[in-house]
């Protein structure tokens, strides 16, 4: 039998009808679908209703799905039973039956046929730029899902801390100018369903983790924003929350098991923001729990991922939604916050069903040597067990930060790559100069747009997997506070009296930025060694700064000036290097260098040559 997507979706209709006249009831059966074939072929269903009382039996009709245990719960709304799945089980309704005294209820499970995995689940490195958005502020594409009923919050754009109206349909439809402007890969900010009467527009604080934000759109649409996406050869990466939910969650009302929860809503502690103590060898034991067991904020409840029914039931609905979507990658939010016994296993349950997938942590700390201890067979400690292919790079947007912001030294930035032995893979580490949580760095630089392209030439062409907030790409200058960093990209919303996603729609400043941005994006992608070539770099002179990448015949120089006059840097370093070149040519501008006739080079103030040889 197969199984048409209208009949999927009407599943939990199609549970309660068939017990609505028996005293024990089911309203919701989590995960709502699995599939054969899968290597996690041993799942566990969180079964949620009324009356499900001990002792409960379960009994499975079909060949292919076997009951293999059922969990005495003190709370009689919800059930846990396990079931193994055979590979070749077919595609269609799986009937198990519920047993509590002279009571029964029959469910039918859906058991799906997995899709070719070409082109889907492949990852992200150092060839991808990252591509930021908040839904909420990207575009509107379906006014019509502005306001739901049953959505508690509904669109106000005047609040710069309320939902301004964006959507998955608004991401749909300029997918084309994404591809134009040559990012590889979308990470968009948590979709799943975040039902509280404010700050819902941000989507980490989840009511109800299998279902997208109706104000977003539908399951069915992220499905399709994945699909369209891959066809322009754009990856997808979810924004995953494994630490916490939101208070309105249904489970708030009623605990599954009073252990669910890292404390309650009416007594727990605050997070220590104490990543550090993690691996200091010295810490105090109550510190380091204060870290991983106090709530992120009062709205955000911290899961008990010790807890074996609260683990297995987030790593099966990480493995659903990257089933189910065919996404590329995951950036895992608050990270050290989470369990990290879970977080190893959550990591190799997820590459062990797709080896090709990556993650990455979100880890705020600024110091390579603590930072690096969070990626896998790191040179520090053995004390996290992550997996973690690869990290967020506050390290170096730290000095980012002072060079560009609080005109600090450009050393800063060699000083960090200087503390890359640390790492596994520095390469794989997502690099960036702002994104939705701090100033954006044309706010930084007090809308200095030299400066600003600066920072971004510098980014697009040292090491790792950069990201670029959304409207980077045309100078949006932000505030201070995250409704002013997460501003409406102009002419995505009905109403805008501009529209940068076009040329003619841009100011002139806007264009040349624009221009310059897009030229940075589509020559990393036409050089390979811009994304896989290793770095080699020459302490700072004068605040300019040298580097060079190299992959195989091809050589790409960087000369950066930091200073606010134009300022000759020496080629003699680069000799060593470029033996057998004869030219150094502008990958930007119409410049060529005699390598014989030229011992140095001007750089203009407040900029960066890019050089490729000849």
């Amino acid at each position: 039998m197969t199984i048409s997507k209208a009949l999927l979706a009407a599943l939990p209709v199609l549970i309660c009808s068939a017990a609505s006249a028996q005293q024990m009831t089911i309203s919701k059966v989590e995960p709502p679908n699995w599939w054969s074939g899968m290597t996690m072929n041993q799942i566990q269903l969180m079964v949620t209703g009324e009356n499900l009382d001990p002792p409960l039996t379960a009994r499975s009709r079909s060949p292919q799905v076997r009951v293999t245990r059922v969990y005495r719960t003190p709370n009689s709304s919800y059930a846990f039973i396990d079931i193994e799945i055979a590979g070749d089980a077919f595609e269609g309704f799986h009937l198990i039956t519920l047993y509590s005294g002279k009571d029964s209820v029959a469910l039918r499970y859906p058991i799906l046929r997995r899709k070719s995995p070409s082109g889907r689940f492949q990852g992200t490195d150092a060839a991808d730029v990252i591509y930021l958005i908040t839904p909420d502020r990207f575009a509107n594409g379906d006014t019509a899902t502005d306001r739901i009923p049953e959505m508690t919050e509904g669109r106000n754009r005047s609040n710069p801390l309320g939902r301004h109206g964006g959507d998955l349909k608004g991401i749909i439809d300029h997918l084309d100018y994404l591809a134009d402007l040559g990012v590889t890969a979308l990470w968009i900010t948590p979709l799943l369903e975040n039902n509280a009467p404010t700050l819902s527009y941000h989507g980490y604080a989840a009511t109800d983790l299998y279902r997208i934000d109706p104000r977003f759109g539908t399951n069915a649409q992220y499905e399709e924003l994945v699909r369209e996406a891959h066809k322009r050869k754009l990856k997808v990466v979810m924004d995953h929350v494994s630490n916490h939910i939101g208070i309105n969650h249904p489970w708030m009302k009623d605990l599954p098991s009073a252990d669910w929860l890292n404390g309650s809503a009416a007594s727990h502690q605050h997070a220590a923001n104490a990543k550090a103590d993690l691996i200091d060898i010295h810490s105090d034991s109550a510190v380091r729990a204060a870290t991983t067991l106090g709530w992120f904020t009062d709205n955000m409840p911290d899961l008990n991922q010790r807890n074996s029914f609260v683990a297995r039931y987030l790593i099966q609905n990480t493995l659903w939604w990257i089933e189910s979507t065919g996404l590329d990658a995951i950036r895992e939010d608050t990270y050290p916050y989470a369990d990290p016994h879970y977080l190893g296993d959550w990591a190799r349950c997820i590459m062990a069903e797709y080896p090709s997938f990556s993650i990455t942590g979100e880890v705020w700390i600024g110091d390579p040597a603590v930072l690096a201890a969070y990626q896998k067979e790191n040179r520090i400690t053995d004390a996290l067990d992550t997996d973690l292919t690869s990290l967020t790079d506050y390290a170096l947007f730290d000095a980012f930060t002072q060079v560009f912001a609080n005109k600090g030294s450009i050393r800063l930035i060699h000083d960090c790559l200087a503390k890359d032995y640390l790492y596994w893979d520095p390469y794989r580490l997502m690099t960036f100069v702002d994104n939705h949580d701090v100033r954006r760095i044309m706010y930084e630089t007090g809308g200095d747009v030299h400066r600003s392209l600066l920072a971004l030439k510098i980014l697009l062409t040292t090491r790792g997997m950069p990201e670029l907030l959304y409207g980077s790409e045309i100078g949006m200058m932000g505030g201070k506070d995250h409704g002013t960093i997460r501003a409406d990209f102009p002419g995505g919303f009905p109403g805008d009296s501009t529209d940068a996603f076009t040329a003619r729609g841009r100011s002139t400043e806007q264009n040349e930025y624009f221009r310059a941005v897009r030229q940075l994006l589509h020559l990393r992608k036409e050089h390979r060694s811009l994304a896989y070539g290793k770095l080699f770099h020459f302490p700072p002179v004068n605040e300019t700064y040298t580097y060079i990448r190299i992959l195989g015949e091809e050589r790409i120089v960087v000369l950066v000036n930091n200073r606010d006059e134009a300022q000759k840097v020496s080629l003699v370093p680069l000799r060593p290097y470029l033996s057998g070149k004869k030219t150094l040519r502008s990958l930007t501008s119409s410049l060529t260098i005699d390598l014989a006739a030229a011992p140095e080079v001007e750089v203009p103030a407040n900029d960066a040559l890019i050089l490729g040889t000849h």
